[in-house]
């Protein structure tokens, strides 16, 4: 789930769009890509591909079609022009608030011929703003507890005025990237929409609750409103424009032959020279001299004529399309299994590259119900979760076990300091007896205890628990039945594995849980549309700044729609959190992510479980300016856009 990069990433990851190219050559006609993938849109309105159904799928086929201000590099991830002519201002007090302005190239159009311009970056800000829209990446995006308004100075100036000051998660990492929308095509398309926003003032944060409710049901109107608008024939700026949606069967683009960017030169150095230039348009150089070893030197396509993402039941119907020859690649946020990497690097029509993940798999909790909103409960079940066990024996060390929300390869803001619950002082983990018992201990420490005083043991003769009595909580009711929600084996076979180890721990300690074993559409749906859930698995691909950190657990996204949907609210999170938005420096926001990340594995909201390297594989009729790249190919929002077919 969630934007790559970004969000996402997604980063999810958040979020750089990226729109790469080709390793030089000329568009050709007829050159279709197609793409194998699991699951399929759920919509192509990018209000709400980016909101409540900020999947993964949705930004493989929408993300590229657009180009914000400013984007990453492609291998030293350090922030580059796209849209903007140059860098942002820094910030300058106007009044009681703060600005900065962004000068915009000139020549960018939208695939109808109409210029891009800073009105239309103004008007996406200020939409987003109008309308709310805080789940998924609008609110890393647009954060409007710092953003207060956009406007636009002239044709090719943009003004973004803060009424808090902000640090530089929610510019430089947020705002400065995000995706911009045609403002003549959406302008009158959301007129409707807005109209019961009109004359809408939020109620004080002490107004009665029927007063918040009542304004909160028009703000819901306004957004489902606008989510429901078919964007059909909508003018676009990236290198490639929707075409066709066969719903269940495929999705089709085709390329943009207005796209700006077609033919620029990108070179990267090793010293972190970043040089991009199009003859006679635009040069633009960055981060020292341009000198020493080239590590990337490409020149932007597109170099197909089509794209098609062609949805299979399952990664092993995909791969079977692969080998023969029906598809080219295929898109998966978690990668093939070693297993099947093996296998495909026997294929002698295809090739296999590993790189190095960015993100994670979890599990997460609905705090809004008991015992779930207990954090020694949470810590209990944390204990007895032994994802060594799973990631070596089980999974044959294809997964490693994570302990922490900031992945390891994400070497500057990873922190090795929180509390890893279920390992030995020396960072050992424990063993099954060691688990069961400091999770009894956590556990009674709390007030739980067992039907009819039969509490579990450890039998060392036999090396396994002796189950007791159901877990009762200290209330004396007895847990109720659990469900816990996991991507089905034919989606996620390791997901599907530790949501089935998981339900006989618990089992084993009187917990009634029971795994459901079911599609990712589904499960997206029942936690973050409609919040109807106990425990679930699922996984998110993050940015290179942690924002995410705040963006995960803060309290204003435990709303209906937003990324808290397990409903953790802490006062101590909201405002350590908050800082990690308004730091201005790499030393202040590291120490700020390291004392949340202490945070948040302490409380337990969510389990950190597991992540592998990221396997791709794909047909050697492709050709890709670069393969190594942190989170692997499909981390780049751009990177089937990047390719060409010999």
């Amino acid at each position: 789930m969630f934007r790559k990069k970004s969000l996402l990433v997604v980063s999810a990851i958040l979020t750089a769009v990226l729109v790469l190219s080709a390793c030089g050559g000329t568009q050709t006609a007829g050159k279709v890509f197609k793409v194998g993938i699991s699951e399929d849109l759920t919509t192509t309105n990018f209000w709400q591909a980016n909101g409540p159904d900020n999947t993964v799928w949705n930004a493989y086929v929408l993300l590229p079609m657009r180009i914000a201000l400013y984007t990453l590099s492609d291998q030293t991830n350090q922030i580059v022009l796209q849209a903007a002519a140059d860098w942002a201002t820094p910030l300058v007090p106007e009044g009681d608030k703060w600005s900065q302005t962004i000068p915009l190239k000139k020549g960018i159009t939208w695939s109808d011929g109409q210029p891009f311009t800073a009105k239309d970056a103004a008007f996406t800000i200020n939409t987003v703003l109008k309308f709310g829209l805080f789940s998924g990446n609008w609110q890393a995006w647009v954060d409007n507890n710092y953003v207060d308004s956009a406007v636009a100075t002239d044709d090719y100036t943009l003004k973004i005025i803060y009424h808090t000051k902000p640090g530089i998660a929610r510019t430089d990492w947020g705002v400065l990237q995000l995706p911009i929308l045609c403002e003549h095509y959406w302008s009158s398309k959301i007129a409707d929409a807005a109209k019961p926003l009109e004359d809408l003032v939020p109620p004080a944060a002490n107004a009665p609750q029927a007063d918040q409710d009542a304004y909160q049901a028009k703000v819901s109107d306004a957004q489902k409103a606008l989510f429901a608008i078919d964007p059909s024939g909508e003018p676009l700026a990236g290198s490639f424009l929707f075409s066709k949606w066969e719903k269940g069967a495929y999705a089709q683009s085709v390329a943009n032959s207005k796209y700006f960017f077609s033919g620029a030169e990108v070179v990267e150095y090793a010293n972190g020279a970043y040089h991009e230039s199009k003859a006679n348009i635009y040069d633009f150089k960055a981060y020292g001299d341009l000198t020493g070893d080239k590590i990337l030197d490409y020149k932007s396509g597109p170099f197909v004529q089509s794209v098609q993402y062609i949805i299979y039941s399952d990664q092993n119907a995909a791969l079977l399309a692969l080998q023969k020859g029906e598809v080219d690649y295929i898109l998966n946020p978690s990668g093939l299994s070693k297993g099947l990497a093996d296998q495909m690097k026997s294929d002698p029509k295809l090739n296999v590259v590993q790189n190095s993940s960015l993100g994670f798999r979890y599990l997460a909790f609905n705090l809004r119900r008991q015992p779930m909103g207990d954090a020694a409960f949470r810590q209990a079940f944390a204990t007895l979760i032994d994802k060594e066990f799973v990631t070596q024996s089980v999974l044959q060390g294809v997964a490693y076990p994570l302990n922490s929300f900031v992945p390891v390869s994400d070497t500057a803001w990873y922190s090795d300091q929180a509390t890893k619950w279920g390992y030995n002082a020396d960072g050992s983990g424990m063993s099954r007896e060691q688990r069961v018992n400091a999770a009894i201990d956590i556990l009674t420490k709390a007030g739980y205890t067992w039907e009819g005083g039969r509490q579990p043991a450890w039998d060392p003769d036999n090396l396994q628990v002796v189950p007791g009595g159901a877990l009762l909580m200290p209330d004396g009711n007895p847990v109720p039945a659990l469900e816990l929600l996991a991507p089905s084996p034919s989606y996620d076979p390791m997901r599907a594995t530790f949501a089935i180890w998981i339900e006989t721990w618990a089992n084993e300690m009187g917990i009634p849980v029971k795994a459901k074993l079911t599609g990712f559409n589904v499960i997206v749906n029942q936690v973050f549309s409609k919040q109807d859930f106990d425990i679930y698995i699922l996984g998110r691909n993050l940015s290179i700044f942690p924002a995410y950190l705040r963006d995960f657990w803060s309290s204003d996204q435990a709303q209906m729609g937003g990324n808290n949907a397990g409903g953790y609210i802490s006062k101590d999170f909201d405002t350590l959190s908050g800082e990690l938005l308004t730091c201005e420096s790499y030393d202040t926001c590291r120490g700020i992510a390291n004392q949340i990340q202490e945070l948040v594995a302490n409380d337990v909201p969510w389990i950190a479980l597991f992540d592998t390297g990221i396997y791709e594989t794909y047909s050697k009729t492709l050709t890709f300016p670069y393969t190594s790249t942190l989170g692997g190919l499909q981390q780049v929002d751009g990177m089937p856009w990047a390719v060409n077919i010999n």
